[in-house]
């Protein structure tokens, strides 16, 4: 995944020798990969198998790390983190709810938690939400705020490298241009980042979902908006000013729909869920929520499948040009249009074979989300955990070695 590089291994401050240096990248891998076997720890730090061993060994006896069984089919065991060390938390704001959830350092989900948001919502009112949320997750499951080492908010818009949410592109009425981490940093005793739903995505399916282990691939979040989260070489292209992937706002011929961003005919006005829906209600059809929509394409109304058929076609008329510029090995559709089914996504993958370059369209395999529209919290958890500060976590061992 590649969250945790060697240019953040030793920072300031930190000790130089090469033995915390080691154990630092032992830490390392857990955060990247999860709770993994020792012969795989070897292998993505290049560190000897005995270098490795008496690592673990000596983690393991200061309490930072543990022995757990392995995953069904896996021989040995799996080096995980002590359950003390510590817990991440994420939270997926977006239209019309907001989840929560609390991971350990390797990933493994405590809890997770969705609630709706009121029609009339403002970044107050989503910060309170989502703390009373957290609170109740924390006190079911008898955890304290110290133990929680750091967090993530993941948005339907476009974050800025500096964290301020663009002003063109609020999918949530109300936090058009704010800055979600100065706002979360209030009311938080550990450090938080904000980032954008398709990038998080991104991030979970390289983890666990459809694009596991590959690095060039893109994501496509498809929900009451569309972004495209974009791995190049195993690490999300941001771009300069953080907000890359804004693919919801590239034209679609023939269409002039008046888009928030100021432009017209934005692949967002055809073929988002919210302007799918819409376009439905406005022949009078009782389309209010995603089940209502699948439930008439499922039953075979002539209007519903069109409409659904339109807005893959929009799809893949953009995700060809994604194909020619990028050359992707991947591209995953994720959100709540991912629950659309194969038809869905063999119309998508027809009009990029039709609109693309052969040979671009022919790299490029096509496929749902295996994460649903989970994948954006799964991402900020995954978020989080990669911003846990590992001299912190060996502070407890070093200081007991000096004594």
């Amino acid at each position: 995944m590649g969250f945790v590089t060697m240019e953040n291994l030793v920072g300031p401050g930190s000790p130089s020798s090469l033995r915390v240096a080691n154990q630092k990248r032992v830490l390392a891998a857990i955060i990247d990969a999860g709770g993994i076997s020792q012969a795989e720890i070897s292998r993505r730090t290049g560190l000897a198998p005995a270098t490795v061993s008496n690592i673990v060994r000596e983690l393991t006896e200061a309490e930072i790390l543990r022995l757990a069984e392995a995953a069904s089919g896996r021989r040995g065991n799996t080096i995980a983190f002590a359950p003390n060390i510590g817990y991440a938390t994420g939270v997926s704001l977006e239209r019309e709810q907001v989840r929560v959830g609390i991971v350990t350092l390797d990933h493994e989900i405590v809890d997770t938690r969705v609630i709706p948001l009121p029609p009339e919502t403002t970044a107050n009112i989503n910060k309170e939400m989502a703390v009373d949320l957290f609170d109740s997750m924390m006190a079911a499951k008898g955890l304290k705020n110290a133990q929680i080492v750091a967090g993530c908010i993941v948005v339907a818009d476009a974050v800025r490298s500096d964290g301020r949410l663009s002003n063109y592109t609020a999918m949530i009425p109300g936090l058009s241009g704010i800055n979600l981490e100065d706002i979360a940093q209030e009311v938080s005793p550990f450090p938080i980042l904000t980032e954008n739903d398709a990038n998080a995505g991104a991030l979970a399916e390289h983890m666990w979902g459809a694009a596991k282990d590959v690095d060039d691939f893109v994501y496509i979040e498809a929900s009451s908006g569309i972004g495209a989260g974009i791995m190049a070489g195993g690490k999300i292209l941001y771009g300069t000013g953080g907000i890359s992937g804004e693919i919801g706002h590239l034209p679609i011929p023939n269409h002039h729909e008046l888009c928030k961003c100021g432009g017209s005919g934005c692949l967002e006005m055809t073929a988002s869920a919210s302007a799918i829906m819409a376009s439905l209600r406005s022949l009078g059809m009782p389309v209010h929520t995603l089940n209502d929509l699948y439930r008439l394409i499922e039953e075979g109304d002539v209007r519903a499948t069109r409409r659904i058929h339109e807005a893959a076609r929009a799809i893949g008329y953009v995700l060809a040009q994604v194909c020619n510029i990028l050359n992707p090995k991947m591209i995953v559709i994720g959100g709540e249009l991912s629950y659309a089914g194969e038809a869905f996504l063999n119309q998508v993958r027809e009009t990029i074979n039709e609109i693309a370059l052969p040979d671009c369209a022919a790299d490029a395999t096509l496929h749902l989300s295996a994460l649903g529209s989970s994948a954006p919290l799964r991402g900020a958890m995954a978020k989080a955990v990669s911003m846990v500060d590992l001299d912190a976590i060996l502070q407890r061992f070093l200081s007991d070695e000096s004594n």
